[in-house]
């Protein structure tokens, strides 16, 4: 099982030294992978939660020589609001910078007014994604000289190098909650990342899929806040004291989840450490650590 941490790179109590502390801490802790959130121009009806924010890409290219041995994800990056030949570049140059320390999930977003704001269209978010999905495999498979002809995205011959360390590119996960984001996941990636999904809604969308993951290494890797020894949390968050929280995990476990990446609540940074120490020490002992993220 892997257990990974979502960052402080947004919203109140965000900023350098917060989304530093919490990598280190998560690093020390044995914690296998930090995760930054992304939005590049939300309008501000969308933006209350979120502001400030640090860029997430940024982020990780600056905790990547900060950190030795954290593996370093977005959850999740909006990829048709990009050019994926663009986000090609930066993750695979990230992935060299670090080592290979990358991991990418990538969404289509919910935002209208920030697709509005940057240019992209987004009633044909979902078809530009797949083809996106298809523009970044195409980028790590190695070669040198890289092409691609679709319907939206189109280019010949293009010198790429160096190739991410990781054979074949960062592992890759396609993030939404939608049936339609596990299909795109099941074809095109990694691994699904639902964000917030409950065991039971879990359970049966997996459950629809199921011949199609036999003897497939395939994450399924949830998104939860989580709010210790706390009697309830605002948006369903897990809750309550580390024996509830545990019950909590083993069902999102035998429901399909392989992975859980976790937003810990805290009012400042000192709590949230402390949250991240007691976790470690009353949670993570109780599953096995995994060795590698497809």
């Amino acid at each position: 099982m892997h257990f990974g941490v979502i960052l402080p790179n947004y919203g109140a109590g965000s900023g350098r030294l917060a989304v530093l502390d919490t990598a280190l801490a998560a690093e020390a802790l044995g914690f296998p992978s930090v995760w930054t959130t992304d939005h590049l121009a939300l309008p501000v009806g969308d933006a209350e939660r979120f502001t400030p924010l640090l860029e997430a890409l940024t982020t990780l290219a600056y905790l990547a020589g900060s950190t030795a041995r954290v593996k370093l994800g977005v959850s999740a990056l909006v990829l048709p609001q990009r050019n994926p030949l663009e986000v090609a570049r930066e993750v695979a140059t990230l992935d060299v910078l670090s080592g290979g320390r990358v991991m990418l999930a990538a969404g289509i977003g919910w935002s209208q007014g920030e697709y509005d704001n940057l240019g992209y269209s987004f009633t044909n978010r979902g078809k530009r994604m797949e083809e996106a999905l298809q523009v970044l495999r195409t980028c790590w498979r190695g070669n040198r000289v890289v092409s691609y002809q679709g319907k939206y995205y189109r280019f010949e011959k293009v010198d790429f190098a160096p190739a991410p360390i990781q054979a074949g590119g960062p592992p890759l996960w396609v993030a939404g909650n939608s049936p339609a984001a596990l299909s795109r996941a099941l074809r095109l990636a990694d691994g699904w990342h639902p964000v917030g999904l409950s065991p039971d809604v879990l359970a049966g969308q997996l459950a629809r899929v199921r011949p199609l993951l036999a003897n497939r290494p395939f994450t399924v890797a949830v998104r939860l806040s989580l709010a210790w020894e706390r009697e309830t949390a605002e948006g369903g968050a897990l809750a309550g004291s580390p024996e509830q929280i545990l019950e909590m995990l083993r069902l999102y476990q035998s429901s399909g989840a392989t992975a859980f990446l976790l937003h810990f609540l805290a009012e400042n940074q000192s709590e949230r450490e402390r949250v991240m120490r007691a976790f470690a020490r009353e949670i993570l002992p109780h599953f096995p650590r995994d060795v590698e993220m497809g």
